[in-house]
């Protein structure tokens, strides 16, 4: 009774393990044939297909991006292209009204003070009219960098439009505004050479201090406006305080 058990168990096992067998060798057939496939010219030509899609997918994806690039490094010129007069390269009016709220802001938090110079060149019409305006043009730019070079890196200094110039410094105390307006000023008033012509540019200062001027940017701005024609009219060269620059 034994063996015959044991005989009916080896056959089951037996016809498992052919089961097996068979269906390995199918598994083997197929991988075959998928092999000679791929060896054949169609596979050969899908592959192939396969590779060309990925070059032209990379080089596709390598175009967006390059175009992707050239549309934010355009945006950034553009940016700065709004943000600054095309004579000087200094920042136009457009900055000094963000740039003079955030020092503001800044120095109210820090108990600080913010000093604002307008400066109006003396007499630039009557050099425009003997010298001409591309001598006048000249004469701005040595302005612009002479103002670069007295200020410090922190300092902002904006071309309002015309001969007028805006400095925007922040500072501890008030004196460091007085002082910062005699450099400006003896700066200015050194001989340069223009066109093979040596001149010297005169320019009437006008300051006011954040927060005992005005806590408002118009205020300040309107304050130094005052102030420098105030300067003007000491010096016997007449005119009245033009409206505050708005932004």
């Amino acid at each position: 009774m034994g063996r015959k058990r044991r005989s009916h168990r080896s056959k089951r096992n037996l016809a498992s393990l052919r089961l097996e067998i068979a269906k390995a060798q199918v598994r083997l057939s197929m991988l075959q044939t998928s092999i000679k496939e791929a060896r054949s010219d169609v596979g050969l030509a899908a592959v192939q297909d396969v590779r060309a899609e990925n070059k032209l997918l990379v080089e596709t994806n390598l175009r967006s991006e390059q175009a992707a690039c050239a549309s934010l490094a355009a945006l950034d010129l553009a940016v700065k292209a709004s943000q600054t007069d095309a004579l000087t390269g200094l920042r136009n009016r457009s900055v000094l009204w963000d740039r003079l709220s955030h020092e503001m802001d800044l120095a109210g938090r820090l108990g600080q003070h913010v000093g604002v110079l307008l400066l109006d060149l003396d007499d630039f019409k009557q050099l425009n009219d003997r010298h001409g305006h591309a001598f006048g043009d000249l004469a701005l730019q040595r302005v612009a960098s002479v103002l670069t070079a007295t200020v410090r890196a922190s300092d902002t200094v904006c071309r309002l439009g015309g001969d007028e110039f805006v400095v925007v410094a922040s500072t501890v105390i008030r004196e460091d505004v007085d002082e910062l307006v005699r450099k400006v000023t003896k700066a200015l008033c050194e001989p340069f050479c223009v066109a093979g012509k040596s001149i010297t540019v005169l320019a009437s200062v006008g300051s006011s201090v954040y927060p005992e001027d005005g806590q408002v940017e118009a205020v300040l701005l309107r304050k130094a406006d005052e102030a420098m024609y105030r300067v003007k009219r000491s010096r016997g060269l007449g005119g009245r305080s033009s409206a505050a620059p708005t932004p």
